[in-house]
């Protein structure tokens, strides 16, 4: 039905930042997002990519590329089932590497992971209704609300390129995380 693919690369997060942080170009796109102000890991909120990442000295960067098959893009006949079958593959690869991550970040005290995507871990977040995060030790950002061009640092540091589909399954999604540590030899 679908399979994954994981890709990885480090480099030094001064240079990540440099290169890949881009908060006046891509932080604006979040408002035509339907997470914006409804989900705690997106803005408004969201703190300052270079503020975050400052402790920081090397980004590990973990890419999972999730490839459809066949007869799982053929499912998708409407946009309902697409976001059904999405959740139910790319989105529970996310939430198992999310865990996975957040469990190294406790073998390397003092590590930060940032999330391929908006936060997943609740059916609902809290935030729509008007509440603190119930998982605040386990939400982290994503990328795109840090306001980093995903698109580049998926082609150019992981080797492959983003798919988008404006009806259906592409042939494949990537979900991109990275974990921060304090110095570059972990």
């Amino acid at each position: 039905m679908f399979h994954t693919e994981v890709k990885t690369a480090s480099l030094p997060v001064s240079r990540f930042l440099e290169g890949y942080c881009r908060p006046a170009q891509f932080c604006p796109l979040c408002k035509d997002c339907p997470d914006y102000g409804r989900v705690w890991s997106c803005p408004p909120g969201v703190p300052d990519a270079a503020a975050l990442l400052a402790p920081y000295e090397a980004a590990h960067l973990t890419g999972v590329k999730v490839s459809y098959g066949p007869e799982l893009r053929a499912r998708a006949l409407s946009p309902a089932l697409t976001e059904h079958l999405r959740r139910e593959t790319y989105g529970l690869v996310k939430r198992n590497v999310l865990k996975t991550l957040l469990c190294l970040e406790e073998q390397y005290p003092g590590s930060l992971t940032i999330a391929a995507g908006r936060c997943e871990l609740c059916r609902r977040c809290a935030r729509e209704d008007g509440l603190p995060c119930y998982q605040p030790q386990r939400m982290r950002y994503s990328f795109s609300a840090l306001g980093f061009d995903l698109t580049r640092i998926s082609e150019e540091l992981l080797g492959v390129p983003l798919l988008w589909a404006s009806e259906g399954l592409p042939e494949y999604n990537m979900a991109v995380y990275a974990v921060l540590t304090r110095s570059a030899g972990v």
